[in-house]
């Protein structure tokens, strides 16, 4: 790599030279820089998005920098601003890859550029991707990755309880996203509670270790920096100031930053408009009315084609009504300097969402005539250039980042900011009266100036500390189990990811008739919508025949849902209603639902327990020694790529055991049910089957994984090194992420009548014969399984386990179970390739 940063940049981005701050933050004051955790304290406007992605893509891709982590996950507080940064990531990359002969790459950056090219950047939002090189991101953690999603997808996963995902990959997610990666926190001020939980994850990164180096940068021109000292962490004690990353002097006189920092834009008051009581549909009917009527009159006034209106409020409802008026007004119209309407908020179905979000990419690219009515979904992250910007009275950082989508570069002359008093309690929330109050005060001290970053800079403003639920390190402890408790309920972690009122689910439609709920297939990104839980609740019980269908994990079928749970998922009838393509989620059982067309649906259910569908692959049969050989190899090959050699032996161990369950005679009988024995003889032990049928085992809930741990267990039974022993076994029952840290009975689950009163986990029955086994080095002779593990005592499962994870720490004893799971699945990948060549062949 011979050529500068500067170039570098210039060919990603196709802007000119970067601003001096950026190149600072990829190469320090002199060429390279450590990954540490910082604050980035920079205006809104100036290429904060471009500053950290180029910096991770200099350092760890171009410069191949092994102390800068693969992963970088870029964390927002809105659906809005994810896929408007998936499209700037996507670029960037695709010209660095075109740019890679005038840049002289090296072979390896070239490699890992291609590398991101094609599966990164992988979005994390909930529901299926279909784009399988991005969906299976974590079994590939020895390449790079970017990852962008909400705080609620990521944090939830950072906490290993993975918001709209199969629970049995939680802990891949949990264990890529505290390892060897680095967290960019954007828009902070947006996030609540996010923010202590991703500086206590810091805090505990360092005191449990990680495999890798770990980092986060906060990012934001508003953030309260009291929200970055917490109980277990202090940026400030921790790093020092010189971690903090602003605009020197000099930078704020550059002619493209004083264009933004003086960009004239004068604010007002709405004269005579109140909303008095939000809770009262008739106050909020004529407080729409009477502000879309004022916008329309005022956006008219403007020189229309060359205008974009925008109308931040802060509740979707009164966004959707207030846009509903302004297509009245529309409709009345006749004039040819009519306007374009876009509504924005975080209500919507994508495929909705994206047809006005297109309004207002055009109106970047191009004169615009449109109004565009929005909630917060706004507030940052978009590039947004309003002539009139219109705003309900927020808190301050809020309206200050809302200021900044008004007269963005500078250009207009007279670009002007109105805003809307709200005194009364219930038409201050989701805010607090406490909170528009001080906001009232500070724009008074704006009367007769402009609203930019120059004036806002000289207004000092008492930042008022929220108390907010703050996780422990205890309860990182308590959530590496995944199990259940015997309710069938999870350790809830909302608070943790965002403050109480903003909880949501997510919510998809589907055309059934009742009965036919059941047998429905897994959701994909695109039919979900995000609905806050007091609303789904209000809708179901308003609409009493309305039901809300959960995924039931151990029956392996869509039911009622008992209860509707922060970050849920839950599919609804279509004919029940509750959604409007022009409006987003409405609540309204009048509104009916159009749904994907059945040739869009995905073709599986969900995963299930007792599910085995990685055994049935519809490749010719594989025997256990083939698929054996086939996973110690890849692992073999994961642990060079990862620099974990000094767990080499107890990898090799885990790929030689880690299906011998596989040889029970149910689970035997399963993978040759409609295989010719021709093809198949029975003296082989098969591994995967030749079929497609994606049976399920005779025995309910069999999990051969457990009967592969202990029969490691029981071969080693005498050996004196209990630590490489235990992770052993470990490794080998967590690889399906379905048996981990304790071993028990599910609801339900009874032992066959031949095996009356006999204990029994997860369909493994005491007491019962094993044949004898020969794999490879593995010679088992005959044995009879024994489920005295389940007891408790400082031998139990559930001890050696936990005695495990508190040796080696959570993050790191994760990395090494989705490392293992990791090789097993690329090799079964590999088999099924390999088939796939051989029958075109």
């Amino acid at each position: 790599m011979k050529k500068s940063f500067r170039t570098f940049f210039e060919k990603a981005t196709g802007h000119d030279a970067p601003y001096n701050y950026q190149q600072r933050l990829a190469c320090g004051e002199h060429q390279g820089v450590p990954c540490v955790s910082r604050l980035i304290d920079v205006p809104t406007g100036l290429g904060k998005t471009a500053a950290v992605v180029m910096a991770w893509l200099w350092n760890r891709v171009i410069l191949d920098c092994e102390d800068w982590p693969r992963r970088l996950v870029y964390c927002l507080p809105m659906r809005t601003l994810v896929e408007q940064t998936r499209g700037k990531v996507q670029d960037w990359i695709v010209n660095l890859c075109q740019a890679a002969d005038e840049l002289e790459l090296s072979q390896n950056a070239r490699s890992e550029l291609t590398w991101l090219r094609e599966h990164s950047p992988v979005v994390l939002m909930g529901g299926e991707e279909r784009n399988q090189s991005k969906s299976e991101w974590d079994i590939y953690p020895e390449k790079p990755a970017v990852l962008i999603g909400t705080q609620d997808m990521l944090l939830s996963r950072a906490l290993n309880r993975g918001y709209g995902m199969s629970r049995f990959r939680w802990p891949m997610h949990f264990a890529l996203l505290n390892n060897d990666c680095l967290w960019i926190l954007d828009e902070t001020q947006l996030m609540g509670s996010g923010v202590e939980t991703s500086a206590q994850l810091t805090a505990f990164r360092s005191r449990f270790s990680t495999v890798g180096r770990c980092a986060t940068w906060w990012m934001s021109a508003t953030l309260d920096f009291n929200c970055l000292k917490t109980v277990d962490y202090s940026f400030e004690a921790a790093d020092g100031n010189k971690n903090v990353l602003r605009l020197a002097a000099e930078e704020r006189e550059h002619r493209s930053v004083t264009g933004r920092f003086k960009a004239p834009k004068k604010i007002a008051q709405v004269p005579d408009l109140l909303l008095k009581n939000s809770d009262s549909k008739k106050d909020v009917d004529a407080y729409s009315e009477k502000l879309a009527s004022w916008i329309w009159k005022k956006h008219l006034k403007k020189h229309c084609l060359n205008t974009l209106t925008l109308v931040i409020l802060n509740r979707v409802n009164r966004a959707q009504k207030v846009f509903h008026q302004i297509e009245k007004a529309k409709a009345n119209d006749s004039s040819a300097e009519s306007p374009d309407l876009a509504l924005i908020h975080s209500r919507f179905r994508s495929q909705d969402r994206k047809k006005y979000e297109r309004k207002l990419e055009n109106s970047k690219a191009s004169p615009t005539n449109l109004i565009c009515v929005a909630t917060q979904a706004v507030e940052a992250g978009m590039d947004l250039d309003a002539d009139l910007l219109v705003t309900e009275l927020a808190p301050w950082s809020s309206l200050v980042q809302r200021f900044g989508r008004c007269n963005r570069h500078g250009l207009r002359k007279d670009s002007r900011i109105f805003w809307i008093n709200l005194r009364d309690d219930k038409a201050a929330a989701p805010y607090s009266l406490q909170e528009l109050d001080a906001s009232r005060c500070d724009l008074a001290k704006l009367e007769g100036k402009d609203a930019n970053p120059n004036t806002l800079d000289s207004i000092k403003i008492e930042e008022q500390t929220a108390i907010r639920p703050v996780i422990r390190w205890k309860d990182v402890l308590d959530l590496f189990d995944t199990t259940p408790d015997l309710a069938g309920n999870d350790l809830d972690v909302s608070r943790y990811i965002r403050d109480g009122q903003d909880n949501d689910v997510n919510v998809f439609w589907r055309e059934f008739e009742e009965g036919e709920a059941v047998n429905q297939p897994k959701p994909t990104r695109e039919e979900f919508c995000s609905v806050a839980i007091s609303q789904l609740q209000k809708f179901l019980k308003k609409a009493k025949e309305s039901k809300a269908y959960a995924w039931d994990v151990l029956d392996g079928k869509w039911k009622e849902a008992e209860a509707v749970i922060p970050g849920g998922v839950y599919m609804l009838s279509a004919g029940d209603g509750g959604y409007s393509t022009q409006l987003g989620w409405t609540g309204d059982s009048k509104d009916k639902v159009t749904c994907c067309p059945p040739s869009d649906l995905l073709a599986d259910a969900p995963e299930s327990t007792d599910e085995n569908s990685t055994s049935f692959l519809g490749v010719p049969a594989v025997t256990l020694e083939q698929h054996t050989n086939n996973v110690a190899r890849e692992t073999s090959r994961l642990v060079q790529a990862l620099s974990l050699v000094q767990w080499e032996s107890v990898f090799s161990q885990v790929a030689q055991w880690h299906d011998v369950g596989k040889a029970h005679p149910d689970f035997q009988a399963m993978l040759r049910e409609g295989i010719d024995e021709a093809t198949a003889p029975k003296e082989l032990l098969l591994a995967k089957s030749g079929t497609n049928k994606k049976s399920r085992c005779k025995r309910k809930y069999f999990r051969h994984e457990l009967l592969s741990a202990l029969a490691w267990l029981h071969k080693n039974s005498d050996k004196s090194n209990g630590e490489s022993i235990n992770l052993i076994a470990y490794l080998i029952a967590s690889h399906h992420g379905k048996v981990r840290l304790s071993i028990r009975s599910l609801p339900k689950e009874k032992p066959p009548a031949e095996f009356k009163d006999r204990r029994i986990a997860r369909g493994v029955v005491e007491g019962e014969r094993m044949p004898a086994i020969r794999l490879g080095c593995i010679d088992l002779p005959e044995s009879t399984i024994d489920l005295s593990l389940m007891e408790m005592g400082t031998q139990s499962w559930l001890s050696r386990m936990l005695a495990l994870r508190d040796d080696l720490g959570p993050f790191r004893l994760a990395f090494l179970e989705s490392v293992f799971r990791a090789a097993d699945m690329t090799a079964s990948q590999s088999e099924k390739r390999e088939a796939n060549q051989n029958d075109k062949s």
